[in-house]
């Protein structure tokens, strides 16, 4: 149950109001005590009616992890309606946009997308994981993926049957240790299958508090030779934040053809089609298009036609966005 945030007896004392966004009921008991009476039967007697009633008034306000994502309050639950846009995300330094648009992409490919959370920062991890799938997919229900991933969760993640999660950790490799323990550990192989890692973290010049994507990863699939062999590829390393640059250095080139082909598309049409939404991710931004429901409208909009010109449908080209050929939903199995 959740914790309850404050208790109150008597049904004549004031009661405050309950604090934002909680709920309450009204639990009722009453007191019956049974007395002896001389002649030795035994007789009930009730008390009064306004001494014998009590009521507690209980919220269901839960306590809440720290969700300090830039420009998201620490009291901030876990909730679609609240969750900052992937543009929002950008404009407020979690991440830039061109690490954003590949998460556009993978997300869209339907490759899941796991984040990894400081100790104690699970909330903020939720925020950035539904961010990103609610800005592109609007119908996905992300509300029950904002919770640290289970063992079942985590088993029908490698099995393209879950989006993404949020797990509690400082690396990938320690993702990878946790998710490879416990009562339902997933096997080397299961664990190539884990999609895009964004690892949150403090960066030094950062205010206190405040986290972004400090690394992001693209775990390669497990692959077979012409052998049949079972080839264990080494994860890739998409990008780094740069204390000293203050800037990302990004590195997706390397395994643009690998994201390609897994993905059903021509490595030269991925690299443009990234770029396209890289520029329209940061004319929104700097626009100030960033509320979910605008986001996911020019997202869901997003075209470009390969051959002709770039061009975008209505609603995009009002924000200055472009578009893309729609991508295949392929599963990562």
């Amino acid at each position: 149950m959740p914790p309850v945030r404050y208790l109150e007896v008597g049904t004549d004392l004031p009661r405050p109001a309950a604090p934002k966004g909680a709920t309450s009921r009204l639990v009722s008991m009453k007191l019956v005590i049974p007395q002896t009476s001389g002649n030795g039967d035994r007789a009930t007697r009730r008390r009064p009616a306004e001494s014998r009633v009590r009521r507690w008034r209980v919220s269901n306000q839960s306590r809440r992890d720290p969700a300090r994502l830039a420009g998201v309050p620490a009291d901030t639950p876990p909730a679609v309606a609240d969750a900052p846009s992937l543009v929002a995300l950008i404009a407020q330094g979690v991440l830039d946009a061109e690490l954003g648009a590949l998460v556009w992409l993978l997300v869209e490919g339907r490759i899941p997308l796991v984040v990894a959370a400081p100790p104690g920062r699970v909330g903020a991890g939720g925020q950035l994981l539904a961010g990103a799938l609610a800005s592109v997919h609007a119908d996905e229900a992300v509300d029950t993926l904002v919770a640290p991933l289970t063992a079942a969760g985590a088993s029908s993640l490698i099995r393209g049957r879950r989006a993404g999660g949020v797990v509690e950790a400082g690396s990938l490799a320690e993702v990878r240790e946790r998710l490879g323990a416990g009562p339902l550990p997933l096997t080397p192989d299961q664990l190539t299958f884990l999609g895009c890692v964004l690892v949150l973290g403090e960066s030094p010049g950062a205010r206190r508090g405040r986290l972004r994507v400090t690394a992001a990863h693209y775990v390669r699939p497990l692959a077979r030779d012409a052998h049949g062999h079972p080839q264990r590829l080494d994860p890739a390393v998409l990008a780094t934040w740069d204390e000293r640059l203050g800037k990302y250095e990004h590195f997706a080139w390397g395994v643009l053809p690998e994201i390609a082909a897994r993905l059903g598309r021509r490595a030269g049409d991925l690299e443009a089609d990234l770029h396209h939404r890289r520029d329209d991710l940061a004319g929104l931004a700097k626009a100030g298009v960033t509320k979910l429901d605008e986001v996911q409208r020019l997202v869901a909009g997003y075209r470009v036609r390969y051959g002709g010109a770039h061009g975008a449908a209505g609603d995009l080209d009002a924000a200055h966005g472009h578009g893309h050929e729609e991508g295949p939903d392929h599963r990562p199995h």
